[in-house]
């Protein structure tokens, strides 16, 4: 008897469920710089660390923030920016990874209307310039750019408009100009839409981080396993993106997520991802925004970032 249930219990444990992935919905906006996400979706990085990640793609980058407060999604990919006013305005959120950062090989820009007699800065001046979203990394450091270039920001009208509308708003005149980077850039031009007025980019320092994986403080602390996990599985995707054996697959991946065309993503060049993120990424965007009047406060690095810890 003693032999029979030894036997039936090793037979319950062979046939026990396995332990359920965690469930992770993550919401991004189309562009490359988050293809560390999309790789580790497509490489299984994530699958082998017991996550199951849904991949949602948001109309813009203002939804972000929004999905995660309401419950939507339990990770997004917010601009340092947008994730910093989030803060600032005391909503419970945490930085828990970086995406990619600057310098990029990819191309960025202000680009004009074919139409538009813009060439400068200067010709900005009371021109309505579409941005992928107001208060967000682009329109921020765009904003920059204007400053640095002697124009009072006020004097430029900024209307929100996502990626894939740019060339479309562009022919149709509803904006003089957009803030753009590739692959929309090089589409574009392409295009003919629009042309290349300046490199709005080459006011960013190198090694600034361009976005963060953000969740809320509440669901990080809940899932500490979890967030290692994704960490990780991130980890192992930026890693995989630096070798040019890989770069098909990347290609790929992007061009899947973006909804891109393959052949046009295969022209461009590989992010420059990066994973790994510290309190004190925060504070070139931090002091950015305080010139810029953008922050009540000043939100504390220390407290805003999870602590990196990979699995």
């Amino acid at each position: 008897m003693r032999a029979l249930a030894l036997a039936l219990s090793f037979l319950a444990l062979a046939f026990a469920p396995a332990e359920a992935a965690t469930k992770i919905r993550v919401m991004y906006t189309a562009v490359s710089g988050y293809s560390s996400a999309y790789i580790a979706k497509d490489q299984g990085f994530f699958e082998k660390r017991g996550l199951d990640v849904e991949l949602i793609l948001a109309p813009q980058g203002g939804a972000i923030i929004e999905g995660l407060v309401s419950g939507s999604a339990e990770i997004g990919t917010p601009t340092p920016t947008v994730f910093l006013q989030a803060i600032d305005s005391g909503l419970d959120t945490v930085a828990i990874a970086a995406t990619n950062a600057f310098p990029e090989k990819s191309k960025s820009g202000v680009l004009a209307r074919s139409e538009a007699s813009i060439h400068s800065a200067q010709d900005l001046i009371g021109k309505k310039v579409g941005v992928p979203g107001i208060n967000g990394l682009l329109d921020v450091v765009f904003r920059q750019w204007l400053a640095n270039k002697g124009i009072d920001t006020k004097k430029v009208t900024y209307v929100e408009a996502s990626f894939p509308q740019m060339s479309d708003m562009l022919r149709a005149g509803t904006v003089d100009a957009v803030v753009a980077v590739d692959p929309f850039y090089s589409r574009i031009v392409d295009q003919k839409t629009g042309y290349l007025v300046d490199n709005y980019t080459s006011v960013l320092p190198d090694g600034t981080i361009a976005s963060v994986y953000a969740a809320t403080g509440k669901w990080a602390a809940a899932n500490a396993d979890a967030v290692k996990s994704f960490q990780g599985a991130l980890a192992d995707a930026a890693a995989f993106s630096k070798s040019e054996a890989n770069a098909k697959s990347v290609q790929e991946s992007i061009a899947r997520y973006t909804k891109l065309p393959v052949a046009v993503v295969s022209a461009l060049p590989i992010p420059n991802l990066v994973a790994q993120i510290k309190p004190s990424d925060l504070n070139f965007w931090i002091g950015v925004m305080k010139e810029r009047g953008m922050l009540n406060g000043t939100p504390d690095p220390a407290k805003a970032v999870v602590a990196w810890e990979p699995k």
